[in-house]
């Protein structure tokens, strides 16, 4: 499961690690420190022309269908394994896919009485493109864009922390990934496929549970670091 995010990208950042066919000239984003569902987040898609852009998406996707979009909340995460046959993701995962930027997440693991958080990312810093689904819900005059993230069977040594993590696209696969003439078994192919590591695995301060704290100090790692 993917239920926390940190987004921390600048512009130019985007901009090159999708080659984007926007100016490089833009506002500076707003970071998501400690990014949650039902917040708005950057994600990459192609546009009309073919062209990779960037747009600001609702996390926890509507399908069209849907009556309001209060069931958003709820689907954050579709399973690879599943997707491609979910009435909620399918329409979404034939045609309307998305690269969602990242610098890492968050995972809880059970501990005593309670559950320690820890801050997932590669050891290097380098940033990490979920493999993401997204769909456009209009009833009544109101719209909304919104998209979930795949998850996928963890890793070693992810899987000690959590069973679930997202799916990561490589860059080199991108293109595929984004392509609508890409078979459904390339895509599935790319949706479970590992990202290698080396992965570092941070034990960070409870202060992560609440979605009010969103801010650099957040992941500061405690005594107990990880490095595989």
């Amino acid at each position: 499961m993917c239920g926390r995010f940190t987004q921390m990208m600048t512009w130019r950042e985007l901009h090159e690690l999708y080659a984007l066919a926007e100016p490089l000239a833009a506002p500076d984003l707003q970071p998501r420190y400690n990014g949650a569902p039902t917040q708005d987040f950057s994600v990459c898609r192609i546009d009309e022309n073919g062209d990779r852009v960037i747009a600001r998406l609702r996390w926890g996707l509507v399908p069209g269908w849907a009556r309001d979009i209060k069931m958003g909340a709820r689907m954050i995460n579709a399973r690879s394994e599943t997707v491609h046959e979910k009435p909620a993701f399918g329409a979404a995962f034939r045609s309307r896919r998305c690269l969602v930027p990242a610098n890492g997440w968050f995972e809880w693991q059970r501990a005593g009485h309670g559950k320690q958080p820890y801050y997932l990312a590669l050891a290097d810093a380098s940033p990490l493109s979920f493999a993401g689904l997204w769909e456009r819900w209009d009833k009544g005059g109101e719209a909304l864009e919104s998209f979930s993230i795949i998850t996928t069977a963890a890793d070693e040594p992810l899987a000690e922390i959590h069973h679930r993590q997202p799916a990561i696209i490589n860059p080199e696969h991108f293109s595929a990934w984004l392509d609508d003439a890409s078979s459904e078994n390339t895509l599935l192919d790319l949706a479970r496929k590992p990202r290698a590591g080396p992965y570092e695995i941070r034990a960070v301060s409870t202060r992560v549970n609440s979605v009010r704290n969103d801010d650099p100090d957040i992941h500061t790692p405690m005594s107990q670091q990880r490095l595989f």
